[in-house]
């Protein structure tokens, strides 16, 4: 799901940086960036036991939050695969990002961590197989005010619905999925940059399931030049998993501290 706050555009399920930047702003994120810095997303990682939440309103299988989103530019520039793990018992969060160039060859593979209670942060990256090669870490006593912005911006199935329910969307209808599905569409426009130096008006869709009151699909388009055009668009997933004792485990790999106000995390 495509978030939209203030003049910013991030990936809801992205729920930690792809990287975080330690400097004098204290953090810039991936999630939060503009709309021409947007990721894309498609995943390689196999959840077990998952079930999508879409079968059944009602769903006893595992009590850890999964979803996954797959976001493509229009052009064909991004394409990017999350998947995102958040257990409501210990406020673990794990996020996956899988880059892919255009011609579909993996650019990066990175899992992105929130444990200890919400004291550690950790960046993983892996290879094309998922073993992973390096590792860093951030404690929240060095960098108290990294946590606090990184707090605001966690997602889970709670704030997702509540984004989706707030007062900036309007009700546009319905649509059909090819399954027989009705899914309930909601659109909210406002302005931003589609490269840096180019403003247009943008408009989001979110194709919402009834069943579930999360989105399955998006679409943002973008008017710069007096004609509507689609810019991205997304599908989402979503069920809860159980945890075999690996999910949020970070001890696969050294971990090298974040040092420095300069030093870039997950590098």
């Amino acid at each position: 799901m495509i978030r939209k706050t203030g003049n910013k555009v991030k990936m809801a399920g992205i729920a930690m940086a792809a990287a975080l930047v330690i400097g004098g702003l204290g953090m810039t994120a991936v999630y939060a960036s503009t709309l021409n810095d947007v990721v894309s997303k498609d995943s390689v990682v196999t959840v077990p036991n998952t079930q999508a939440m879409s079968d059944t309103k009602v769903i006893t299988q595992g009590t850890i939050q999964y979803s996954k989103g797959v976001y493509t530019r229009a052009d064909g520039s991004q394409n990017v695969t999350y998947e995102r793990w958040y257990n409501p018992e210990t406020k673990e969060n794990r996020s996956d990002i899988h880059e892919y160039s255009s011609d579909g060859q993996l650019i990066k593979f990175q899992s992105t961590y929130l444990t200890n209670g919400g004291n550690d942060l950790v960046i993983i990256q892996r290879d094309n197989n998922g073993e992973p090669l390096s590792g860093t870490i951030m404690k929240k006593a060095d960098q108290p005010a990294v946590f606090e912005k990184l707090e605001m911006n966690l997602d889970n199935f709670a704030s997702d619905k509540e984004y989706l329910n707030s007062d900036a969307w309007t009700s546009i209808g319905t649509e059909t999925t090819s399954e027989g599905k009705t899914l309930n569409k909601i659109l909210r426009s406002y302005q931003s940059y589609i490269n840096d130096t180019t403003q247009a008006d943008m408009q989001l869709i979110e194709f919402i399931d009834p069943d579930t009151g999360l989105s399955a699909k998006s679409e943002l388009y973008e008017n710069s030049t007096g004609e509507n055009k689609l810019f991205s668009s997304e599908t989402d997933d979503y069920g809860y998993v159980t945890d075999d004792g690996n999910l949020f485990k970070t001890d696969i790999v050294t971990l090298t501290p974040a040092q420095g106000p300069k030093e870039t995390l997950g590098k």
